[in-house]
């Protein structure tokens, strides 16, 4: 027995050494993870602080950021992630095919669908629900933090962020557009003719680190949406982490977003009845759904609210051809009011089709992660209806995250390989003791 016991020591040390070895690395990776996802939600706010004090930015700068973020995730995900690679390659030389056909290639629809897959998968591997816990309270401190100061200082703080100069930059807003603001905001940083959550706070929307109002909505309702799923049951726990979401909203009069986070409530109870073909469904019946309120309604003027934008919606989809909707021709004309028919013709049916079914069939871990499912699908398809901002990397790297958190697998005991070690030697030591025993009985 004490033979056994000293020839197990160095193998039960190799154990441990290994396991520690890997949780270090598991740790380091998270880390890593962690801080690419709040940077993808800060880092414009902190190039427009680069681009208003110290130097001019550019189109450039933040596509290198951007690369920067997508690829720390990717390196993140790698490890085992043949699937993941089998899956770009493939969406690659897909996108690569359409390039061809409309004589030139654009990247940002790559990157659009790269986003997704590689912060799903990177979280996939090293996250846990409570690890998507600490990256949403980080992230609202942060945000609910920049934005009271952007309302109570709103002179000194576009002095220090000077929104549409930065957007000027980038390319993304027209010189012209900036010698026209006075305020320095982004376009709908203002909404002129009256905000509808607290009117008397004043015609000020907040866009807080995101730059424009749009994205904290979208930031908002996933937000809200997670603090639901994780203290569902408990309603005074939820109520009270869910009042930063709740002024974050007010703040940004952000009347979608608190919509779509209330469809939350409906969705998760309601989530164990729903099947995987009516998720596969639900975009492709809504375009059908606005093309044909297109048809109907070709020449009626829309307005900038709700129900004038899904009446735009319809009246783009209406009007496309049979190439746009494949993406076989090249689109130049400005398409992003309409998230179906940016995605069409950037993308294609093919392409939207094959992801949104990678999307409904892959497996969920646990019943909370499929409710989770369910509502970002319902958040996505209302989303495309009226906007593209579903592929901005500034909401789009934490919902991803989040995806992946709840579909991972609890994370492995720190000593795994040498409680398995230790275990063999005790069966040993059992069978060894066992005939001893009879012959003294």
């Amino acid at each position: 027995m004490r033979a056994a016991a000293l020839r197990a020591r160095p193998r039960l040390a190799r154990a441990r050494d290994v396991a520690t070895e890997s949780a270090s690395a598991r740790d380091l990776r998270r880390t890593i993870l962690a801080f690419v996802v709040i940077g993808a939600i800060v880092f414009n706010f902190l190039l427009c602080f680069v681009n208003t004090n110290v130097l001019r930015t550019s189109a450039g700068v933040v596509m290198l950021a951007e690369v920067a973020l997508i690829g720390a995730a990717f390196l993140v995900s790698l490890r085992d992630s043949f699937d993941l690679l089998a899956i770009i390659a493939v969406f690659l030389a897909y996108m690569l095919f359409l390039g061809a056909l409309q004589g030139s290639f654009d990247p940002k629809p790559a990157r659009d669908i790269l986003i997704p897959f590689v912060f799903y998968f990177a979280a996939l591997r090293v996250a846990d629900p409570r690890m998507g816990d600490r990256i949403v309270y980080v992230s609202i401190a942060i945000v609910l933090a920049v934005g009271l100061f952007e309302y109570a200082f709103l002179k000194q703080y576009t002095k220090l962020f000077d929104i549409i100069g930065y957007y000027v930059s980038r390319g993304t807003v027209q010189t012209g557009a900036s010698e026209l603001s006075e305020d320095r905001l982004f376009a709908s940083g203002m909404r002129y003719e009256g905000r509808t959550l607290l009117p008397f706070l004043g015609e000020h929307r907040v866009s807080s680190v995101f730059l424009e109002p749009v994205s904290v909505g979208n930031f908002g309702a996933i937000c809200f949406a997670w603090i639901v799923l994780r203290h569902w049951g408990r309603p005074l726990a939820m109520a009270l982490r869910l009042m930063p979401v709740v002024a974050i909203f007010v703040l940004a009069d952000a009347r979608f977003g608190l919509a779509v986070s209330l469809l939350s409530l409906i969705v998760f109870p309601l989530a164990r009845f729903v099947g995987r073909p009516l998720v596969a469904m639900a975009p492709f019946a809504l375009v059908l759904a606005l093309a044909a309120v297109g048809f109907l309604y070709p020449d009626t003027a829309w307005d900038n609210t709700t129900r004038g934008r899904l009446l735009l919606s319809g009246q783009m989809l209406s009007n496309m051809s049979p190439a746009e909707v494949f993406a076989f021709v090249r689109t130049d004309r400005f398409v992003s009011d309409s998230g179906y028919v940016y995605t069409l013709v950037k993308i294609g049916l093919v392409g939207f089709a094959a992801t949104w079914l990678l999307y409904v069939l892959v497996p969920a871990r646990s019943d909370a992660a499929w409710r989770f499912r369910v509502f970002v699908a319902a958040y996505i398809c209302l989303l495309l209806t009226i906007s593209n901002s579903i592929y901005s990397i500034k909401t789009a790297a934490l919902v991803w995250f989040l995806m992946g958190a709840l579909d991972a697998a609890p994370a492995a005991p720190l000593f795994r390989g040498a409680d398995a070690a230790m275990g063999a030697g005790a069966r040993r030591t059992r069978k060894r003791r066992a005939p001893l025993m009879r012959a003294a009985r």
